[in-house]
Formats: C-alpha cells, structure tokens, sequence
C-alpha cells in the first residue's frame, strides 16, 4: 500500500509538470512535446497505481474501466521531441499527427466492451478470442513504439555527426540536456521490455511482483526528475539540422578535380589565415572566411580530405600546438596555455584530440621527441 501511495504521488506530480511545461511560452513546440512525454508515461504509472488500487480493495470488476495507458503514444511523441530538439525549424505538419491514430484507435479500444472482456489483467485463457485480441493488440503496441525509439536513437546519432561536422568544438553547443529526456526513456523502455519478456518467456510471469514496483518507482522518479529539468532548462535550444536521408552516389571524376582545386585553395587559406586558432570556428564561419560556399566546403573536407570538420580544423590546432612547444624552448608557457594560444577551448577537448591523432599524450610526445633527438 506504501508503494503504492508512492507511485501514485509522483504521478501526480509528474502531470503537474506536464501541465507546466504546455503554459512555458518560449520554446513552445519543444515545451509541448517534452509535456506529452511526461503525460504519456506519468498516464502509465498513474493506470499502475490506479490497478494496485483497485486490487488491494477488492475492486477488480472495475479495473477494465479506468485503464489510461497508452502504448502506442510513447515511441511516436518521443520521437517528435528529438526531431525538435535538434532541429529549430521543426514544425508539426499532418503526417506527424497521423502516427498518433493507433494511440487514438487503442484509447478508443480501452473504452469498449471487448477490452473489457479480454483484458487478460490476472489468467490467460488461450481459447478466449478477446483475450487473444487483448494480447496481440499490446504486442503491436510494443513494437511499434519500439521502432519509435529506434528512430530517435537514429536521428540523435545523426544530430551528433552533424554537430562534427559542423564545429570545431562541440562542448557548449551541443547542449548535453537534450540527450537526457531521450536515452532515459529510452533505456528505461528496452530494460523493461527485456526484464517482462524473460520473465514472460522463462517464468510464464512469476516474478512480476518482485520487479514491478521497483521499475514503476524507477520510471516515476526518472519522469519527475526530467520534469523538474525540462521546465528549468527550457529556454535552451539545440543547433538543429534537417535529418535528410539519402543514397550515397559516386562522385564524377570532374567534380573530384573540382574538389582537389578548392581543397588546394583552403589548405592555403588555413596555412596563412591560421582560422583554426579561433576556438568557435564553425563551418558557417568557415565558409564565410574562405569564400567558398558552405555545402561545396563540406563535401571537400569529407570526401577529400576523409575527415569531419571537427577533425579537420583540430588536426591543425594539434600541428599549432606541436610548433609553440617546440619554439619555446625555455618553456616560458604550460601546456594547456599553447593549447588554448592554438585554438582548443578545454583541457579536456585538448588532451582527448591530441591523443587521437598522436596516439600519445602530449607529455609523452615531447618525451619520445626529446630522447629520439
């Protein structure tokens, strides 16, 4: 019963954030999004708390008619939420309602006479074709927000190379807060899904009772602690990108040797501009700097150069940085100051580039160097 109580506080709580973050002006669409996220799974542990109720007094006639979770809502409005956060310009259009008819069809469901005879809530009866209906309807629900989740893994790991390639340093813009909502709900999603189906699968479900009110605490906690950090942190933005999913085609050899003549041309511009050294240097900035258009800049340093933008101006920092140490030779400066000097923004983004294209620290680096003279 005092778990119970527990869920069912948080839960409370968890829609009063919800509530809150659909009144937060800025940011609005994201806001509203990351509100249905709290509302869908807080609707979950709400109808949990509300079935161990009505179990505990005796209630079980009424449990089929108060059933307010919806499946088939969480993967799709998880999945608008990342399209959102990492990409400003985000809209919803009609397709994107569209995803939420199954939600609508299941809510529709929970409200008839078939559900309530085929909930298989206590024993599963294999020759009852309610409860057949029951259980296929929640195995689709399952798979289809899972292929959701999926999605938003996809596209989060598509914001990230993009932000690669795209800035040189990635530490202040890329806005860790956003990957939160995501990877909890996420994680939570698919550790659940593998606890019930081994449970399912090698214990026809006796050990339900031991797990249940564990995750439904765990899901509360991690949907109130989300809710209190979206509502706090909602006048922050991503830098977006359009997810644009296309095949990869052979490059004609007349615009190879375009390419060649304008990677030339920024190797020089590099060489004597020296942009590397500023520490916010974008591809945008870049662009703008060499006079060479933004796509036409991207597209030589990937496929000329076979390195990201990230890459590509660091390996010029890491070469900087190599070139100050070894002219101050009466070590007059440390070197986290030469680093800053060429161009890195952190010890941290430092000591991990340095390490990736030397594949030594640089201590050991210069030690290496100064025995093998």
């Amino acid at each position: 019963m005092i778990k119970t109580t527990l869920i069912t506080i948080l839960s409370i709580q968890i829609l009063i954030l919800s509530t809150l973050l659909f009144k937060k002006k800025e940011n609005r669409l994201t806001n509203s999004l990351l509100g249905f996220v709290l509302l869908f799974f807080g609707l979950t542990t709400v109808n949990f708390s509300l079935f161990q109720g009505l179990l505990q007094k005796q209630l079980i006639k009424y449990i089929p008619y108060v059933r307010l979770e919806l499946l088939y809502a969480l993967g799709p409005v998880i999945y608008l939420y990342t399209l959102s956060v990492t990409n400003p310009k985000f809209k919803l259009r009609k397709i994107h309602y569209l995803i939420f008819l199954p939600a609508l069809f299941e809510l529709i469901y929970y409200r008839t006479s078939f559900y309530r005879d085929g909930a298989n809530f206590l024993d599963f009866d294999s020759q009852n074709s309610l409860q057949l209906i029951f259980t296929i309807q929640q195995w689709i629900g399952v798979i289809y927000s899972t292929s959701f989740m999926c999605l938003s893994i996809y596209v989060l790991f598509k914001y990230k190379k993009w932000l690669y390639n795209s800035y040189s340093y990635t530490k202040n813009i890329s806005l860790q807060w956003i990957y939160v909502p995501i990877i909890s709900f996420v994680v939570f999603w698919f550790a659940w899904f593998i606890i019930r189906l081994t449970d399912i699968l090698f214990f026809s479900g006796a050990y339900s009772n031991i797990y249940y009110y564990p995750m439904y605490i765990i899901l509360s906690v991690i949907a109130l602690w989300i809710g209190f950090k979206g509502y706090v942190n909602s006048a922050n933005k991503a830098i977006g990108f359009n997810v644009i999913l296309k095949p990869k085609e052979k490059t004609p050899k007349h615009i190879i040797s375009e390419y060649e003549q304008v990677a030339k041309n920024l190797e020089n511009k590099m060489g004597e501009q020296k942009y590397y050294l500023n520490q916010e240097l974008s591809l945008k900035m870049l662009s703008e700097k060499t006079g060479i258009q933004k796509d036409l800049l991207s597209k030589v340093i990937n496929q000329h150069f076979k390195v990201n933008f990230h890459e590509f101006i660091n390996s010029y920092r890491v070469k900087e940085f190599i070139k100050r140490i070894e002219i101050d030779k009466n070590k007059e400066f440390t070197f986290l100051a030469h680093a800053y000097d060429s161009g890195f923004a952190s010890k941290s983004s430092f000591n991990s580039v340095f390490k990736k294209h030397t594949k030594k620290t640089p201590k050991e680096y210069f030690s290496n160097l100064h025995l093998n003279k």
